[in-house]
């Protein structure tokens, strides 16, 4: 299970490798000839807002079109073909962005690329989530922040080795690269199982315990795997009974309404507060800030970030979701509002430069070992089993949307021929990370150690923030839980639903829903 979700993970390196690589570019004299203009005032070349501003613009097009279908391919047809998709699109872009020397196909073959991101930034962690045992899900989403952080560090790295290149070959080389990991997945994929949630939601019990069983390893006693199969069939069966029709609409009804808030939230923060600022413009943003060595401090920043999403691992299981979040957003913000007050109070100097890159490297770091990754997490576990297709496709075309605005605006804000606000743009970014802290403070609950099942029940009962961190399931309240061997409830079962108010699968009277799928 485990390789599973690690090779799962080499469709988030495509999107990896183009971040640190076209931030990159736009430091590279054969990319400012190609793409830019020669300035007369500093006799050197530059390019313009509105040129970064397509370049980036048209991967999030791509990455939003994609998301937005993201929903109805997942449900209907299944998350691993949409884990292909993502592989063949992304694969045509990189061709198209390789293969031409007209500006137009570079163009179209940034939409392409960016509708594989998209793909791949729905699938992956749904993928991980759905064939992760409740004690290993959050490290194995994990693996989508993993992978996108991996491949940054690599891409800044094919910079480091092709921008003294006097010829195109400088950016065109990195570009070649894009292509391998898009091949990887999109061909390994049908080596892979369907999820078995998903299985079961489309009624095919048999290939959900074929999948159960290749995930778990031969040694995996039989009766565990009907055991799964009879929890995960148990909460669609509740899910349906509760009229969960599985459509766009549902998301935003009764319990589901609060849950997609959840999603749309963290994705939403996770994209304002500055990650295009560090990794897309961070090289540029460090060659116009008079930092020397821009390109080797843009790996320093990207070894930083990763060193972050290593942390990330044994931090979930001590401390959970919402307190990394929490932890994580309140060191964001004052990394933020001290790259602007250390920049702005003595520019220039080489005090200023050594904090400049000292901060955006602790931001990089609490960025991915907080918002960055455990935000993946929270996104694709919140949501119901029957809408996690539709409420992650809602909530990354969400993030998507957020970039594109960042990605619209950052390039006039920093850009010496415009606004030139320069390091000032941190405290913007660090009001976005105080919002965010605050926000979720009072919204994001506490998911660590809850299967996806007790999710949908804790969901359904209205706990409040409170409850939800402290509340401890007892005997029988959750299906398949507490009952005789005949099939009725025990006096212990009875006594804790009575205790604790909630619902369960019995209560619901759906003993006739879950026998559909044995």
């Amino acid at each position: 299970m485990i390789f599973t979700c690690l090779f799962v993970m080499s469709g988030a390196l495509v999107f990896g490798i183009d971040i640190g690589e076209i931030g990159g570019f736009m430091a590279m004299t054969p990319f400012l000839k190609d793409y830019g203009y020669f300035d007369e005032k500093t006799q050197s070349y530059n390019i313009r807002a509105s040129s970064q501003e397509a370049i980036n613009l048209l991967v999030l097009v791509g990455a939003i079109l994609s998301s937005l279908s993201a929903g109805w391919i997942g449900s209907r047809l299944g998350r691993r073909i949409g884990l292909f998709l993502g592989g063949f699109t992304a694969l045509i872009g990189a061709v198209m962005q390789c293969s031409s020397t007209h500006v137009a196909a570079v163009y179209i073959g940034r939409i392409f690329l960016g509708g594989g991101v998209g793909y791949a930034s729905n699938f992956v962690p749904v993928y991980n989530a759905e064939v992760s045992p409740v004690q290993l899900r959050g490290r194995m989403i994990g693996f989508y922040q993993t992978g996108i952080n991996i491949g940054q560090l690599v891409g800044a790295c094919i910079d480091q080795g092709t921008y003294a290149m006097k010829t195109r070959w400088a950016y065109r080389v990195p570009l070649l690269t894009e292509m391998f990991f898009p091949l990887v997945i999109g061909i390994g994929v049908w080596l892979l199982p369907e999820t078995p949630r998903w299985l079961l939601t489309v009624d095919r019990p048999q290939k959900a315990a074929e999948s159960i069983r290749r995930l778990r390893g031969g040694a995996y006693p039989e009766e565990k795997v009907q055991q799964e199969i009879e929890d995960i069939a148990s909460h669609i069966a509740l899910e349906r009974e509760m009229e969960c029709s599985a459509s766009y609409q549902d998301i935003f009804k009764g319990t589901n309404r609060r849950r997609t808030h959840i999603a749309c939230g963290v994705a939403l923060w996770q994209v304002l507060s500055g990650p295009s600022f560090i990794n897309i413009y961070g090289t540029y943003f460090f060659s116009i800030s008079g930092v020397k060595n821009a390109f080797t401090t843009n790996i320093i920043l990207q070894a930083t970030q990763l060193a972050g999403i290593i942390l990330m691992f044994p931090s979930l299981k001590w401390l959970g979701r919402r307190t990394i979040l929490l932890w994580g957003g309140a060191a964001q913000t004052i990394c933020m509002f001290m790259v602007a007050i250390v920049g702005t109070a003595d520019p220039n100097s080489t005090a200023s430069s050594k904090s400049l890159v000292a901060f955006c490297c602790l931001y990089g770091f609490f960025f991915t070992w907080s918002w960055g990754s455990v935000g993946w997490v929270v996104i694709s576990e919140i949501a119901s089993t029957a809408l996690r297709s539709r409420t992650q496709s809602l909530a990354t075309s969400v993030g998507w949307l957020g970039t594109m605005l960042i990605n619209i605006i950052l390039p006039y804000l920093i850009n010496t021929d415009e606004a030139n606000l320069g390091v000032k743009v941190g405290f913007i970014f660090g009001g976005f990370c105080l919002i965010g802290f605050l926000w979720a403070v009072f919204v994001v609950p506490e998911t660590k150690g809850r299967t996806l099942e007790q999710l949908d029940e804790m969901f359904i009962n209205k706990l409040s923030i409170k409850e939800f961190n402290n509340f401890e399931f007892p005997s029988g309240a959750s299906a398949k839980k507490g009952n005789s061997r005949d099939g009725t409830q025990t006096e212990s079962s009875e006594k804790s639903e009575k205790d604790t108010g909630l619902i369960s699968v019995e209560q619901l009277n759906l003993q006739k829903d879950i026998n559909r799928f044995a």
